[in-house]
């Protein structure tokens, strides 16, 4: 048996959530017999890389959710692969090549929450023009040498964690153009806007917070009541 080694608010990851957040991290390993028999099935046909990141979540996710005083219960996703949290928990999900993360909190007081964790490389120029808007691009050269190479690897993530906390509430998909930041770095926030009108009020700007920590970079949404 391969025993998942979780650890809990080890990270920079727990200064960009409010208290009362539970996090959970862990290296990915394959933890095929630590899942319930209806995860295995959603895994049938995954490579060994993605049951590993899999199931490396549901197994922190399962230890999150404990501590806030949950019995174990299956964690399949619905047909749009978004996680399915039980009744008074939000939560979100991150993972990266070696890295996951869980982040779960009481519903109310909130309403939904995001997080993404990526490696910190240089993206090729063809990549940051479909993440990055032409005002994004147009910001990250303005600031010269201040977290260059950093910048569109770090829109990324924020769009990314923007993207979980927004869904559960929109129920829309969006594309990287849909969404702007605009980044503070002296302070290690960013607000997201969505360009696309037709979103509900309480998800058109929201303000997040990042850290780059280990070779990642972290990102974070919060909405509350």
């Amino acid at each position: 048996m391969n025993t998942l080694r979780t650890s809990t608010r080890t990270s920079l990851l727990t200064t960009l959530f409010r208290s009362g957040a539970v996090i959970v991290e862990s290296a990915t390993s394959l933890v095929d017999d630590q899942l319930f028999p209806e995860e295995v099935g959603y895994l049938k046909n995954a490579v060994p890389e993605r049951r590993a990141e899999f199931g490396t979540a549901r197994v922190c996710a399962r230890k999150a959710l404990a501590e806030m005083g949950f019995a174990p219960t299956a964690l399949v996703p619905t047909d749009d692969r978004a996680p399915v949290w039980p009744a008074g928990v939000v939560g979100s999900i991150a993972h990266t090549r070696d890295y996951c993360a869980v982040v779960v909190h009481r519903s109310p007081p909130m309403r939904a929450v995001g997080v993404d964790a990526e490696i910190v490389r240089r993206l090729e120029p063809s990549t940051i023009e479909l993440i990055a808007t032409p005002a994004e691009r147009a910001r990250m050269y303005a600031l010269g040498d201040v977290l260059t190479d950093d910048l569109p690897i770090l829109l990324f993530s924020a769009k990314e964690a923007y993207y979980k906390c927004q869904y559960p509430l929109s129920k829309t998909m969006l594309d990287f153009q849909d969404v702007e930041i605009r980044l503070a770095p002296a302070a290690r926030r960013f607000e997201a806007r969505a360009r696309k009108p037709s979103l509900p009020e309480c998800v058109k700007r929201l303000e997040g917070k990042y850290v780059f920590d280990r070779g990642l970079v972290l990102c974070g949404v919060e909405l509350s009541e």
